[in-house]
């Protein structure tokens, strides 16, 4: 390994490290009581930084050569270290550098647009989801339309109709399935009759979901308003939610739509159910039998679902099986009669686990959206910006109401064009933008409010952004994690010119380095080898049968080298298991050969000739561990310079054996997506 690639690693260690601690030094004199471990020209490390900064970095420590005291001493003197290399890089003008801002302001917005959704957006709602699924609601809703762009009187008459109906309920006039049944604008209502089944979270519009969540069984919340209209919402069961499982089926689909046809396939279903009771293998008989094209191949495998994957009749046989082996009776859904093997039960994913799946989810939930134009808004509100709806609609106002939107798209506002509608920050955003956002904009009913959420949303979004552009001055943690990458930058460039560029490339250096490590580089004793090599096996086998009858590999080769086989013969030395095709060399004789190996992209036949003893290296066979070790020196003394220079310190006496214990809220946070 070159000292680059070691010093990945230790990059890795000292970005995370920087996450407690650069860019925030405190001064000797910090006057808050804390000892400090280390000291240098222009900066310091208290003890609680270099707990925060060895928490941080302590999964990536785990040197097995080393105590866990000597890891944290180890780690006291690399801080020291990447910190004093930053700051000369620093001194000397890297940061400067048009490439290196360039490079730093690229990461920067990679970073910062996921890191934003996740930590003001998406956590609290993962989290919410995820705490929701460990449970299942069956709730019953009535529902009136109203669009949330309706004009006022059409939303306060459609708020004054579910409030009476409501009140009928509880008067006791109706069951709100009854009144569901008769006033209930849900097209599904006539089948169901407002019932909705079992559902969890993520799974319907947020404030549905809350209101059924907080609502106790048997009792009716509403008017709940969503997008859809006013919801009464009846709680009429809660559960756990099942486990996922994994189940085998056999399918057996009736050959028409008569009586007779559904009863010869259940008599079959009945026939293989008690093959199985007997002792028959479910699976053997599930791929003899079963008329399910998907899973019949399998044995019948349906692979892991949980609720809601499959048609509720099957769902309640297989989620109702308790042990493994245990085989339900014949179920009959919409596709044929169903017999039903429980292969396993699955136990509820953590929330680590589920985590990534949960944000893709959340990512496509409209409560997201609706969470991020909020954040946009008070960010607005905070920075004393403003959204003026009357200027918009004084726009609008321009056209006909049922031509606004055509009208504005296509000619856009004249005049008013010009005017302020919203000041984001710095940014003052004029009705003349509008007409390209409404031209990626759908207008439903009551265009014109429609219009203006619209703008306003537009607002908010830009709102997002100059929050996302601010985000390190207002998070404090995303100012950690940014800084350690840009420092880790710095110290790549002047490690380069410092260390591993002059390591390469010093010729005397280098050999003045193997002179006084001599011995220090040796072969061990390998095996020699040739190897015929070829993209095809035709030509092999000719040369296999040719070393077999005595032939030798240069005769060989010598008849059939080139030519449209492109056959090759090649040297390699194997010493011990490569985990490779070579391996099949370590089980020959001298004189001996394999059959045709298959190599990554070619084929090959090895004949082992000799071993070759143990030597030492000579200086081309050396080099790149060579180069290796020669970097380790020059870091090294540049650490030793750097040490000098900025009077650097350190107090190991000052670092306990054993940090802190950490609660929950002190461990590292996930971050990025």
């Amino acid at each position: 390994m070159t000292l680059r690639s070691a010093s990945l690693l230790a990059l890795s260690c000292a970005a995370a490290l920087t996450l407690a601690a650069c860019g925030s030094s405190r001064p000797a004199d910090a006057g808050d009581g804390a000892p400090l471990v280390a000291r240098w020209t222009g900066g310091s490390l208290s003890l609680p930084q270099f707990e925060a900064a060895y928490s941080a970095t302590e999964s990536a420590l785990s040197d097995s050569s080393m105590t866990p005291v000597q890891r944290r001493l180890d780690f006291l003197e690399r801080y020291v270290d990447f910190q004093l290399k930053v700051l000369s890089a620093r001194a000397a003008g890297y940061d400067r550098d048009s490439s290196y801002l360039a490079e730093v302001a690229e990461y920067r917005d990679q970073l910062a647009g996921p890191y934003f959704t996740d930590r003001q957006i998406l956590d609290d709602i993962v989290r919410d989801i995820y705490d929701k699924q460990a449970e299942q609601v069956s709730a019953r809703h009535l529902l009136i339309r109203v669009g949330p762009y309706a004009p006022a009187p059409d939303t306060l008459a459609a708020y004054q109709r579910i409030v009476a109906i409501r009140d009928s309920i509880a008067a006791g006039a109706y069951t709100l399935e009854a009144a569901a049944r008769r006033y209930s604008q849900d097209p599904s209502v006539e089948q169901n009759g407002g019932a909705l089944g079992f559902f969890s979270g993520g799974q319907t519009v947020l404030a549905f979901e809350n209101a059924a969540y907080n609502t106790p069984v048997g009792q009716t919340a509403g008017p709940v308003r969503t997008q859809f209209g006013y919801h009464l919402v009846e709680v009429m069961d809660r559960r756990p939610t099942p486990s996922q499982v994994r189940a085998r089926h056999i399918l057996i689909r009736p050959t028409g739509g008569a009586a007779a046809d559904t009863a010869a396939a259940m008599a079959e279903v009945q026939s293989l159910a008690a093959r199985v009771a007997a002792g028959e293998s479910f699976e053997a008989l599930a791929r003899q039998y079963s008329q399910d094209p998907g899973s019949a191949p399998q044995g019948g495998d349906l692979g892991v679902f949980g609720p809601g994957r499959m048609v509720p009749e099957f769902e309640q046989a297989a989620f109702g099986l308790q042990t493994v082996g245990d085989v339900s009776a014949p179920i009959r859904t919409q596709f044929g009669i169903h017999l039903i093997q429980l292969s396993e039960r699955v136990a509820r994913p953590t929330f680590e686990t589920q985590q990534d799946e949960l944000r893709q989810l959340a990512l496509r939930l409209p409560r997201t959206a609706l969470k991020r134009r909020s954040i946009g808004r008070q960010f607005r509100e905070d920075n004393g910006g403003r959204f003026d709806a009357g200027v918009v609609r004084a726009a609008l106002a321009q056209f006909p109401a049922d031509s606004a939107y055509v009208r504005a798209t296509r000619d856009g506002f004249g005049a008013m064009g010009s005017t302020p509608f919203a000041v984001v920050g710095d940014t003052v955003l004029t009705v003349s933008r509008l007409q390209d956002v409404y031209r990626r904009t759908r207008v439903g009913e009551n265009p014109v409010e429609n219009l203006v959420a619209v703008a306003e949303d537009y607002a908010d979004e830009r709102s997002v952004e100059q929050a996302v552009a601010g985000l390190e001055d207002r998070d404090p943690e995303f100012g950690r994690v940014f800084r350690s990458y840009a420092d880790g930058v710095l110290y790549f460039r002047a490690a380069e010119d410092s260390v591993w560029t002059p390591a390469k490339d010093d010729e005397a250096g280098l050999r003045a380095y193997y002179a006084a490590h001599r011995g220090q580089y040796r072969w061990p004793d390998r095996r020699r080898a040739l190897a015929f090599r070829t993209p095809g096996d035709s030509i092999l086998h000719v040369v296999v049968a040719e070393l077999n009858a005595g032939r030798s590999p240069a005769d060989v080769f010598a008849e059939y080298q080139g030519g449209r086989f492109n056959l090759r013969l090649d040297t390699v030395y194997v010493a011990d298991s490569t985990q490779t095709a070579l391996d099949r060399v370590l089980a020959l004789n001298p004189g001996e050969n394999s059959d045709v190996v298959a190599e990554r992209s070619r084929l090959a036949v090895y004949v082992f000739e000799a071993v070759e003893p143990s030597r030492e290296k000579t200086f081309d066979e050396a080099r790149a561990e060579l180069i290796s070790g020669y970097q380790i020196d020059l870091e090294r003394a540049w650490e030793r310079r750097l040490r000098s220079r900025y009077r650097a310190e350190t107090y190991p006496a000052r670092v306990p054996p054993v940090g802190p214990p950490r609660a929950a809220a002190d461990r590292p946070a996930r971050v990025g997506g």
